[in-house]
């Protein structure tokens, strides 16, 4: 349905999220009947596939949100990160895309031809520039950024013993042909207690280091890799522990994310894993906790992740993905 003014039904909106408060990521999914959630979770998935346009990271979380006097608070819909919707409003029962309403799945086809109508050539050609110049800007950006950080790291050096700054160690990942020799033998019938205990513990100390150190760089921390020393970064990032050791906290977290370090997405089933093996205590038990890491890790591949692919946190070998294929369906 088209409207010159979008449908003023959104009374219940306004009141819930007045000019002064800012909706939550999860508003949507709390304020919403479940038909109507489902109707705009259909309709953001489509415009998502057949146009590659999107509301957010996900259909309920909002993000970029501007409040209207007329109909509270909106958002839009982007192509990363440039506007094509400019205008969606809530309504109590339903959405407006622009001036039109969608309460039931008929109204789906009239949005999509109005979309068909902003993608035009000139809109293309206006978007290619502005990722273009924006591009640029990044590079530029980084370029700045980089002579700064380099410049910073030449005069710290300075005050410290070089040799000890930046010293990460990170606790190695499990080999493949060790995970592969384990199932065998096991698939044999040979209960090879070193091995499990070998590949079992590697996973675990792995998964502990990646979940303790980066709860604390979530509030800004830093264990040094030496002496087990906590700091607090301070706004120039740069530490110096007691036991002679230095750190830039900016290179710290690259290095946890260039070693591949347990990721966050994965983090619920690390977690799960390190409460496991700490309660394994017979053969059957350890094995038991392996065979769970591989088969998440093998759920994780099928979710179609390209980052931080949970295997590759946690597995070293040329054909990780084919290794957790071929033990997954044995």
């Amino acid at each position: 349905m088209y409207l010159n003014k979008p449908d003023s039904n959104n009374h219940l909106w306004k009141e819930r999220y007045n000019k002064n408060q800012r909706p939550p990521g999860t508003a949507l999914h709390e304020f919403w009947s479940d038909e109507t959630r489902k109707l705009f979770e259909d309709f953001s998935n489509e415009v998502s596939r057949k146009y590659s346009i999107v509301s957010s990271r996900a259909p309920f979380v909002l993000t970029h949100q501007t409040y209207t006097v007329t109909y509270g608070w909106k958002w839009s819909y982007s192509l990363k990160t440039v506007p094509v919707i400019k205008n969606v409003y809530i309504l109590d029962d339903g959405f407006c895309i622009d001036n039109y309403v969608v309460k039931s799945v008929e109204d789906y086809e009239q949005i999509y031809d109005y979309i068909e109508t902003l993608l035009t050539d000139d809109f293309y050609a206006k978007y290619n520039e502005k990722i273009m110049n924006r591009n640029k800007k990044q590079i530029a950006g980084a370029k700045r950024l980089h002579e700064r950080e380099k410049k910073a790291k030449e005069e710290f050096k300075k005050i410290i013993d070089s040799n000890k700054l930046n010293k990460f160690v990170w606790f190695p990942k499990i080999a493949d042909v060790k995970i592969k020799r384990l199932y065998e033998s096991d698939a044999e019938m040979i209960y090879n207690e070193e091995l499990v205990d070998e590949v079992g513990y590697t996973l675990y100390i792995r998964c502990l280091q990646g979940r303790d150190e980066r709860l604390l760089a979530n509030e800004g921390k830093l264990k040094c890799h030496h002496c087990g020393a906590i700091h607090i970064s301070p706004p120039d990032g740069k530490i110096i522990c007691s036991c002679g050791y230095a750190y830039i906290f900016p290179d710290y977290m690259r290095s946890f994310n260039k070693d591949s370090m347990p990721s966050r997405s994965a983090t619920p089933f690390f977690n799960e894993f390190i409460k496991k093996w700490e309660k394994a205590k017979t053969y059957a038990d350890k094995m038991m906790a392996v065979d769970y890491v591989i088969h998440e890790c093998h759920l994780d591949m099928l979710s179609g992740v390209k980052r931080n692919f949970a295997g590759g946190n946690l597995i070293s070998g040329k054909n990780i993905q084919e290794l957790i294929l071929s033990l997954a369906y044995e």
